[in-house]
């Protein structure tokens, strides 16, 4: 996912707008920058847990320690006047640090939901969203640390997703009829103990519109394996997805007093281990090198007319409807991002339209732009129910855009 950076205008603003450091500290030659990294660590960690106090005195001390240009940044988040203008100006010194190479431990963070995508710099491990705090904690995504691997590929040739907190890989196999297991690994691919997790394996949910809630009809629970290995569910024979076709929702527990998250798998075909050393199905639709980021591989070729834009972005439009439908949620993001590339384009290349039109296509992109981010996410953490939410907002968008060049 594409991170955004303070604009250096307003860096620079901040900059020359900075204050002296703060009445009782006492500015020192810098540490070295992992030294900086834990101190600015606990700021973002004190954010995430709502506690502006803890912040604002750890902050003192970053900037006490930090470079003179980063020191800018901090103190002008220092004269915020509460925690919603604390987060605000930590942003920009968050995404300074973010841009730099990260020492062993520490890896960057991105939330595509605040202020139209920021980004910070937090421990390597579960997501703790310091722009939003209790509210939406686990709300965005880490790249991995030094040593740590961006590796989905299934491990039980099951289906794999992204925990919320944006560090574990929950991976679901149907490895014979009535039988549904759940595995977990961390951020780095090695195994996680699930003895203390709980949850329920879900068959059947109806849909309650007073409530705005999914109720579960059919429900069964998730009992870990003796040495830990993986949850396990024993599905009935009365039961329609007994045997394949299999629509299962894991509501997994991960902690006590948490709430439960939901893994939404769709089973074509039974699991097998063999599956685990296949291929991943995704497509890059190129043999670009792997030192190549893979943003730039799937970056799409921008055709030169306007309404040939709009045809390429309705064409990743209908690969995302399949894939939704096949329940192949993570591999959402490639048409999302490119159709989002492509958007973008469409809307440096609106010259020539009314003035109603031209306008129609730039609210289109926007909403169509930050959706796209969001399925790139949901896709990943495998909640349909999220996806579904982003693609109204998605499919909407690419709508409006169809409605302007006549795209049927």
């Amino acid at each position: 996912m594409q991170k955004r950076f303070v604009p250096l205008s307003v860096f620079l603003a901040v900059l020359t707008a900075a204050a002296p450091v703060a009445a009782g500290s006492t500015q020192s030659e810098p540490a070295d920058f992992a030294s900086q990294l834990n101190e600015y660590v606990e700021v973002q960690e004190a954010l995430a847990a709502d506690d502006l106090d803890t912040a604002m005195t750890e902050l003192e001390e970053f900037a006490r320690i930090t470079d003179d240009a980063t020191r800018a940044l901090a103190m002008h988040a220092l004269e915020a006047g509460g925690i919603e203008e604390l987060r605000a100006r930590f942003k920009p010194l968050s995404e300074s640090l973010a841009e730099q190479a990260l020492p062993q431990g520490f890896a960057r963070a991105y939330c595509p939901m605040y202020d139209n995508g920021s980004a910070w710099v937090q421990r390597d491990g579960p997501v703790r969203n310091p722009y939003y705090g209790a509210f939406m904690l686990t709300c965005g995504v880490v790249d991995a640390a030094a040593g740590a691997h961006m590796d989905h590929s299934p491990r039980q040739g099951g289906i794999v997703f992204m925990a919320p907190d944006s560090f574990h890989h929950i991976e679901g196999t149907f490895p014979e009829p009535g039988l549904f297991r759940l595995y977990a690994t961390d951020n780095y691919r090695e195994a996680v103990d699930v003895s203390g997790w709980t949850g329920r394996a879900v068959t059947l949910e109806d849909y309650d519109e007073a409530t705005d809630e999914f109720v579960e009809v059919r429900a069964f629970d998730l009992f870990p394996s003796p040495d830990g290995a993986f949850l396990e569910a024993l599905i009935p024979t009365s039961d329609p997805n007994f045997d394949v076709p299999a629509e299962i929702t894991a509501k997994v527990i991960f902690e006590e007093d948490f709430p439960a998250e939901r893994f939404d798998f769709i089973f074509g075909a039974l699991s097998t281990e063999a599956a685990a050393d296949a291929p991943a199905s995704v497509v890059f639709g190129g043999d670009a090198p792997d030192a190549v980021p893979l943003a730039q591989r799937i970056l799409p070729d921008i055709p030169d007319e306007a309404s040939r834009i709009a045809a390429e972005i309705a064409s990743r439009d209908r690969q995302i409807q399949d894939l939704i439908a096949r329940g192949a949620f993570t591999e959402i993001f490639i048409p999302a991002l490119q159709a989002k590339e492509l958007a973008l384009a469409l809307q440096r290349s609106t010259s020539a339209l009314p003035a109603a039109s031209s306008n129609q296509i730039r609210i289109a992109v926007r909403h169509l732009v930050r959706s796209a981010y969001l399925l790139d996410w949901y896709g990943d953490l495998g909640n349909k129910n999220d996806v579904d939410g982003a693609y109204a907002i998605f499919g909407g968008a690419v709508g409006e855009i169809n409605a302007v060049y006549d795209i049927p």
